[in-house]
């Protein structure tokens, strides 16, 4: 039984009272004896109550470890309910929980307020039949565990705040990040409203899961655009998986035969959110005109490169006639700002590159009288060197050598690059070098090395060709000027060439540019004529064709002859031929030019991205038709990484084992 103690306060109340009776029995008592007596009596009761206050605090032994526990016990209630530590009792038999702690409530309940016993039952019986790990998951959650079988009781602690002194600090720097969904506004252009509800209910939700799953705060700006906040450890977890959400998400779509696919630009950083977010929406534009159906990451610095996750299937983002009606107005109004304009295309002049040339002197000669197409006169295949011959004899075309345009250059000249977008394609570095003003025309999948001062760009890896955007922006021109015969073939043959004789890559709009060209006299004589094959050109693509070999089952590899020079339509039309072939999903020829540079096209047909292997071995192109040129000695070397990309670009997509 626990003993009564007399407090500071009761003393002191006593002692007024002792004084107050002496004082008053003084007063009135007459009788020395008495008052003698009743002083001794005060005294005698002083006495007897300190002597039982030493009694009441000499306590034994046992009663002070019984007052130690007592305090303990009630520090030790206070730190359980206050610490970030949980403690879980549970029965030995059965595991069922026995108590908790407030701690260990607030980390095993659900967004519903509800406990998740279930949860904590599974994960005692794991670690009591020993599993070895000191850590678990809960909501995404880890936690650092201990189990003492003796007592019952489960202790655990928020692993990221025991260790947060060893967490590295890159792994929480923010991330920004936009999902765009693919062709959307195509799919629901003619749909009824119920059926509008169904795809846009399959998108929400399919989005909330993901980002509920990772833990990543998004909010949804319209139904095919999301933005998400997340960290740098979320977005590496996300790339070592490959941004597998991307297969997820087309095959869920084609489940529900819908053309739908995912596009991301993702940007992280230090501090500067708003720069984060201005390089996340750049990156989302790059993902957007490489075709879609992929994700661009980079660092907000200038000097980081981008990242390329995805691109494993053909262009889906679908082009549209109001973005190009757009085009020409921009293009138009810019062309009346400048005295001069001159259009290039790549080197080694193909069909596509001298069509689209053609056409969009044609374009610009409708605007403004100092308009040129130029080439390299150094530089010509037989095909484009009777293309020339043709366009001149016709006299419709303002045609210029590179030297020549070099001297016409003035500080308000504009450039316009057709069928690339690469600096280090273009037909001569030094005359880009010349122009402050750049507007790029193309087709092919943005890549790296853009021109920095391109103040327009028309790129729309969904078109078939160069020639073909071209055209539309001809059509959309109305100019009262015609185009020539030669013109329109020249620009149908740039069709052809892309098409393979509109057999891949073909869409409903390459047809209404054909059918455009075909009314303003495209001669299909004329064509086979000007792309007519050589002779001994025939013989030299069958002799690397010969050469070729079959990897991986379905990849065709050829090469030329190690000392032996070839052109760069020798390669591609010799990856052409090889495509060709029965049970061939992918072909690359390997060729030394001229200029002892080693040249590979790459073909494909709809499973193998030979965009991204090119990108790898410094070239580009689009996901079915790409290539590459490598200063090196070393054919064999070339050959060798070649085939070693081929294969790891391959594993990416799971593919090869």
């Amino acid at each position: 039984m626990k003993r009564f103690r007399f407090e500071t306060i009761h003393l002191i109340m006593m002692g007024l009272i002792l004084f107050g009776l002496l004082a008053l029995g003084v007063r009135i008592i007459q009788s020395k004896v008495l008052i003698i007596s009743a002083i001794f009596l005060v005294l005698l009761f002083i006495v007897a109550l300190l002597w039982y206050q030493k009694e009441v605090y000499e306590l034994s032994d046992l009663d002070h470890i019984e007052l130690l526990n007592e305090q303990t016990e009630n520090n030790l209630k206070t730190l359980l309910d206050k610490m970030p530590v949980g403690v879980i009792q549970f029965d030995h038999e059965t595991n069922l929980i026995e108590w908790y702690n407030p701690y260990a409530e607030l980390i095993f309940t659900n967004e519903d307020g509800n406990l998740e016993e279930e949860l904590i039952h599974n994960i005692l019986i794991d670690k009591r039949k020993g599993d070895i790990t000191q850590t678990f998951e809960v909501f995404g959650n880890r936690y650092t565990s201990y189990i003492d079988q003796a007592s019952g009781v489960f202790y655990f602690f928020d692993a990221f705040i025991g260790n947060r002194e060893t967490i590295d600090a890159n792994m929480m720097r923010p991330v920004i990040g936009i999902i765009s969904i693919d062709n959307y506004d195509d799919i629901t252009d003619n749909l009824s409203d119920a059926d509008i509800s169904k795809i846009n209910s399959f998108v929400a939700n399919f989005i909330a899961t993901f980002m509920d799953t990772r833990q990543i705060f998004y909010r949804r700006v319209n139904m095919d655009r999301y933005y998400f906040y997340t960290d740098y450890q979320n977005l590496k977890e996300l790339m070592d998986d490959k941004f597998a959400i991307l297969e997820t998400f087309r095959k869920e779509a084609q489940e529900k035969q819908l053309r739908l696919t995912l596009s991301m630009g993702i940007s992280y950083g230090q501090k500067n959110h708003s720069q984060i977010g201005q390089v996340a929406l750049e990156n989302l534009n790059i993902a957007l005109v490489r075709g879609g159906d992929q994700i661009v990451i980079r660092e907000n610095e200038d000097s980081k490169t981008p990242i390329y996750f995805g691109g494993g299937s053909v262009s889906t983002v679908k082009r549209s006639r109001t973005r190009t009606r757009a085009m020409m107005t921009a293009i138009s109004d810019r062309i009346k700002t400048v005295d001069k304009v001159f259009i290039v295309g790549h080197r080694k002049l193909d069909m596509d590159a001298l069509g689209s040339s053609v056409g969009m002197q044609f374009f610009a000669g409708n605007i403004i009288e100092n308009s040129f197409a130029v080439y390299d006169e150094n530089d010509l295949g037989p095909d484009i060197e009777r293309a020339i011959e043709r366009l001149q004899a016709d006299g419709k075309t303002r045609l210029i050598s590179v030297n020549q345009a070099t001297r016409l250059v003035t500080p308000n000249s504009l450039l316009v690059m057709v069928d690339h977008s690469k600096v280090s394609l273009t037909l001569s570095q030094d005359f880009y070098n010349m122009f402050k003003d750049i507007i790029v025309v193309d087709h092919h999948r943005r890549d790296d090395d853009f021109p920095e001062n391109a103040i327009l760009t028309f790129i729309e890896s969904g078109a078939s060709s160069a020639a073909e955007l071209v055209t539309e922006l001809i059509q959309f021109q109305n100019s009262k000027k015609r185009l020539s015969k030669i013109q329109a073939s020249i620009l149908m043959a740039g069709i052809m060439l892309d098409t393979k004789n509109f057999s891949t890559r073909v869409t409903s709009r390459t047809f209404d540019v054909a059918s455009y060209l075909r009314n303003r006299g495209s001669d299909s004589v004329e064509i086979q004529q000007i792309a007519a094959t050589d002779f001994d050109e025939y013989k030299q693509i069958n002799e690397i064709i010969l050469r070729g070999q079959i990897i991986f089952d379905n990849i065709m590899v050829a090469t030329g002859f190690q000392n032996h020079f070839y052109s760069n339509v020798i390669a591609s039309k010799a990856a052409d031929s090889m495509l060709s072939m029965a049970g061939i999903e992918a072909s690359f020829a390997m060729v030394r030019t001229k200029q002892n540079k080693i040249v590979i096209s790459a073909r494909s047909r709809s499973k193998i991205n030979v965009q991204r292997i090119m990108e790898k071995l410094g070239g580009g192109g689009h996901f079915n038709l790409a290539a590459c040129q490598i200063d090196n000695d070393d054919f064999e070397k070339v050959n060798q990484l070649l085939v070693e990309t081929i294969e790891n670009t391959l594993k990416e997509i799971n593919e090869v084992e």
